[in-house]
């Protein structure tokens, strides 16, 4: 593709100003700061014409339409309202002076040419009365052949008196449609609109409804689902795939979990480690070619971080930042922490001095976005991102096609393209007829995967990953509101049984929290032994089944498929009969509402989950879970003297101590019970095609794509 934009996203001469936002901290002394009535509004900075010798430029963004093949470039900072159709499709308003740019399509049946579309659109847009024709022209731009443009005036009643107005009608042919962009303006303003609107108009594209041809010999090609979401800010995944090829953040982790550069080529830690001064990388640029700034930055977190995004993860990743937290409880209208330098420099003060903050602004949440794109509809099917990929086309549940970023600021992608075929069917059986490069196995496949004449042939890899599986009680309902009733269903089930009949004995039977791999994973902490006679001698002495009352009802939330639930669960369910003759009784919620309801604190005493490391520290595990005030403390876990333990070990500077105060906590977790962990990562095992090259195996899902090239 070169080094120039896709057609439709080349750059176009027109100047514009970006508003910065004001701060109110900076490092080595905090600022004071009124809390104004909760609710802060973000801002979108509006498009300003300076003088041409000021050499801005005009990155057009490009809004598609959620129903019908086609887009626009709408004008920066103008709300763009989608229309159902099937005659209005959208409306581009300009807040600040009213005008309006419509875009419409109708039928062509009878229509014979651009003219008469062009003509019947404008009968039935402002009749055939009062109309002064100054324009009627043949209309074609690069990417269409077919169109017929109609300038005039009109006399267009006003609320108080007739007004004579200014128009411009824009019809281009496609197929059976005819797609129309009108402009009504008063004579004041229509020169200064009209110039935006010629741009608008250029910039109309009929999209392709089947997928764009790309060279294979050039092109990674994946299996994927739709995702649920390309919001970073709300995404609920990590930073590999599609959102990992698409954006970036101020650091990434890198394969071997290491935090590096990324948007920032390098930055500073001092006042005692709690001031963090970035530097971005001065050629760091959008996938239309937008330079990036520290205020993108700024705005990206603060987006996150606004009540009204309602991000579930931004407290979790970010709320160390100082004054993230009033921001995002409405208290503030900006977060007091984040200091806009110059255009290239941000400083970002910290609560306390914690080791792993610059892990977590690897998670997507810290990631950028643009301000011009989050603001059109349908923008995360289409995102105009800083990551070494950038897209191509999007065919919903169909294809994502993905093309290397030209703008990029890091080394060159040696791919030309990413092609992730959504829904295509078994992906064994895609790898096996060379539809897509990557696929998973099993154990027993292993042997095929090393036959080249096996459809199946190509590059095993094995992966670990830093994850735990177990079973939240949840300590705010009746029973689990008791430890000897937790204690009690843990020391009831045989964990290296379950594995072994779960997993086929390949995971890793659960000792605690943290798995192995994992820093400060330890074999001094003490697990609960399987002991049924010590479970049902703690359940008898426990508050709820000492024979005085009726025990209350046990209720396991699960997701369910078709009606069905778990091998694990089942395995788990009757063994809590069999042993404590406990009944417990199972309500399935469907996937696509099911962590919704959780997330919510709408569940009964039992969930089972899974969580994996997203950066290589026992705190996201330890204190992300367990501690009282996280939002993923789904147990309803509260013990201060455990809190005190994991609040000690975030700032704790000497490592071994830290890890030791880790090791404690844990122990007190265990003892305590508010979840049962079953087990840890089972290997994971996949094969790649022979040609593709430069993936590097790693415990946690880190974006790879830019560094893997194709060898055939």
């Amino acid at each position: 593709m070169g080094e120039m934009p896709h057609s439709g996203s080349a750059i176009r001469r027109v100047v514009f100003l970006l508003s910065s936002v004001l701060l109110v901290i900076s490092c080595g002394q905090a600022q004071p700061t009124t809390l104004p009535s909760p609710t802060p509004t973000i801002t979108v900075p509006q498009p300003v014409v300076i003088s041409e010798d000021q050499g801005s430029e005009y990155y057009p963004v490009r809004y598609y339409h959620g129903r019908y093949n086609v887009s626009v470039e709408p004008p920066l900072g103008w709300e763009v309202e989608e229309m159902d159709g099937p005659a209005i499709l959208a409306t581009m308003i300009d807040s600040g002076n009213g005008a309006t740019i419509t875009l419409s399509q109708t039928d062509t049946s009878g229509v014979q040419s651009a003219e008469e579309a062009n003509e019947t659109f404008l009968i039935g847009w402002l009749g055939k009365s009062g109309l002064e024709l100054l324009f009627n022209e043949a209309y074609s731009t690069e990417d269409v052949a077919s169109g017929w443009r109609r300038v005039g005036r009109v006399v267009h009643s006003g609320e108080t008196e007739s007004q004579t107005k200014r128009w411009t009608l824009v019809s281009v042919l496609q197929g059976d449609l005819a797609y129309h962009l009108t402009l009504l303006a008063s004579e004041s303003t229509y020169d200064e609109v009209n110039d935006v609107f010629e741009l608008v108009a250029s910039s109309l594209q009929i999209d392709p409804t089947e997928p764009i041809v790309v060279q294979p010999e050039a092109a990674l090609y994946l299996s994927s689902g739709e995702p649920t979401t390309l919001d970073p800010a709300l995404t609920h995944y990590g930073a590999d795939g599609i959102i990992g090829d698409l954006y970036s953040g101020l650091v990434s982790l890198d394969p071997h979990l290491r935090a590096s550069k990324s948007l920032a080529e390098r930055w500073e830690v001092t006042e005692g480690g709690t001031c963090y001064t970035f530097h971005l990388h001065r050629q760091a640029r959008f996938h239309n070619g937008r330079p990036v700034t520290a205020d993108d930055v700024l705005f990206s977190w603060e987006r996150a971080a606004h009540p009204e995004t309602g991000s579930e993860t931004v407290m979790l990743y970010m709320g160390d930042i100082v004054g993230l937290e009033e921001y995002h409880d409405g208290w503030s209208e900006s977060i007091a922490g984040v200091e806009v330098l110059d255009e290239h420099t941000l400083r970002v003060r910290i609560k306390a001095a914690v080791p792993y903050f610059l892990a977590k602004l690897t998670y997507p949440v810290a990631w950028v976005v643009d301000r011009f794109n989050v603001t059109l509809p349908n923008w995360e099917l289409h995102p105009n991102g800083t990551g070494p990929f950038r897209h191509l086309q999007h065919l919903e549940e169909e294809i994502f096609i993905l093309e290397r970023n030209p703008w990029y600021y890091g080394e060159p992608p040696r791919l030309e393209y990413v092609v992730y075929l959504m829904y295509a069917g078994y992906t064994q059986r895609l790898y096996e007829n060379g539809e897509v490069d990557l696929a998973g196995l099993t154990r027993d496949q292993l042997d095929r995967a090393a036959d080249p004449e096996d459809g199946l042939f190509g590059t095993v890899f094995i992966e670990t990953g830093l994850c735990t599986y177990y079973v939240t009680f949840n300590t705010a309902l009746a029973p689990f509101d008791d430890p000897d009733v937790r204690r009690a269903f843990v020391h009831a089930v045989d964990r290296e049984r379950y594995v072994e009949a779960i997993t086929h004995d390949e995971a890793v039977v659960g000792r605690g929290v943290l798995p192995p791999g994992m820093p400060g994973y330890s074999d001094e902490v003490v697990p609960p032994d399987y002991d049924p006679d010590l479970a049902r001698e703690l359940l008898a002495g426990s508050s709820y089944y000492d024979g005085s009352q009726e025990p209350p009802a046990i209720v396991w939330t699960l997701p369910t498929s078709g009606g069905g639930y778990s091998p694990a669960a089942a395995f788990l369910v009757d063994t809590w009969e069999d042993i404590l003759g406990v009944a417990i009784t199972v309500e399935g919620v469907d996937w696509d509402s099911y962590h919704d309801q959780i997330d919510a604190g709408i569940y009964g005493q039992l969930l089972k989950e899974g969580w994996c490391a997203d950066y290589p520290d026992p705190e996201n595990f330890l204190d992300v879970l367990f501690h009282s005030g996280s939002e993923q403390n789904h147990a309803y876990y509260d013990n201060p003297d455990y809190d005190a333990l994991v609040e000690q070990s975030r700032v704790e500077p000497d490592i071994e101590r830290r890890l030791g105060l880790y090791r404690e906590a844990e122990q007190l977790l265990l003892d305590d019970a508010p979840a049962l962990f079953l087990h840890h990562s089972s290997p994971q095992y996949g094969v790649w095609k022979p040609y593709v090259k430069g993936y590097v195996p790693s415990p946690i899902g880190v974006p790879q794509h830019a560094a893997m090239w194709i060898e055939r």
